[in-house]
């Protein structure tokens, strides 16, 4: 990968490898992939491929693993054209790579990663009411800024509780879509909140029973303030959409 340019706002131009861009994945965030969008790219180049040599952009920031910053990389923008990309390549595996540009710009957390997507996509139509991610993120990002302060209490990556994985509040978030667009953005903020305070006095108070194996946990939840993933499967989530 070579640098080309570094831009005002920090994010740099690289020349790379087409099928190196490839192996990059797609930001879990990222709206549901449109087939008929690809079939429409695929058929105005006609196997013309290498027009497809510009316009992507990737972020990196740190995801966790055992608790450990590790830093990854994803395409936010782009994602449809390189279907039609590694469809080539899948039906030509003997064709030569070529070169791409890509701009890449790190992001301290998955709220920023939001935020730049949405920045980037601000002449689009998101369909907001349409895409679950999109409603999702609609959530995430501000749910991410309220608790994040100082320390990432909601994590991307393979964390371990009582730290919030981002990946699986989507998961579960996902199955509740369709309620989740029924309440305001403030007042799913809110609840988290009285959820969160709810858990921490349960935890305290002894309401909950506690397994010898979860003790250093739940002194880490004390400490951190913060109970949300206090159950692995996120069952609080049930509690924002009863009343």
């Amino acid at each position: 990968m070579e640098l080309l340019y570094t831009y005002t706002d920090g994010s740099k131009l690289y020349k790379m490898s087409a099928k190196a861009l490839l192996n990059v994945p797609i930001w879990k965030g990222n709206r549901n992939i449109d087939m008929n969008h690809v079939a429409t790219i695929r058929e105005s180049i006609q196997d013309k491929v290498m027009l497809l040599d510009s316009g992507y952009k990737t972020i990196q920031y740190n995801e966790y693993e055992d608790d450990e910053p590790c830093k990854r990389t994803y395409v936010v923008d782009g994602q449809h054209r390189l279907s039609v990309v590694g469809g080539y390549f899948e039906n030509y595996p003997d064709a030569p790579d070529f070169f791409i540009t890509v701009t890449q710009i790190k992001v301290d957390s998955e709220a920023d990663v939001i935020n730049y997507f949405n920045k980037i996509n601000n002449v689009k139509p998101l369909h907001y009411d349409e895409d679950p991610n999109m409603i999702m993120n609609k959530y995430i990002e501000p749910l991410s800024k309220h608790f994040n302060k100082g320390i990432h209490l909601i994590r991307s990556g393979a964390t371990k509780r009582p730290y919030l994985s981002i990946e699986k509040l989507r998961e579960t978030l996902r199955k509740k879509v369709n309620e989740l667009k029924q309440i305001s953005v403030e007042d799913f903020i809110l609840k988290c909140d009285e959820i969160n305070e709810t858990i921490l006095k349960n935890v305290t108070n002894g309401t909950y029973k506690i397994l010898e194996r979860d003790k250093k946990m739940i002194d880490k939840i004390r400490q951190l303030h913060f109970g949300l993933a206090w159950k692995e499967k996120y069952n609080w989530i049930d509690e924002l959409f009863e009343s």
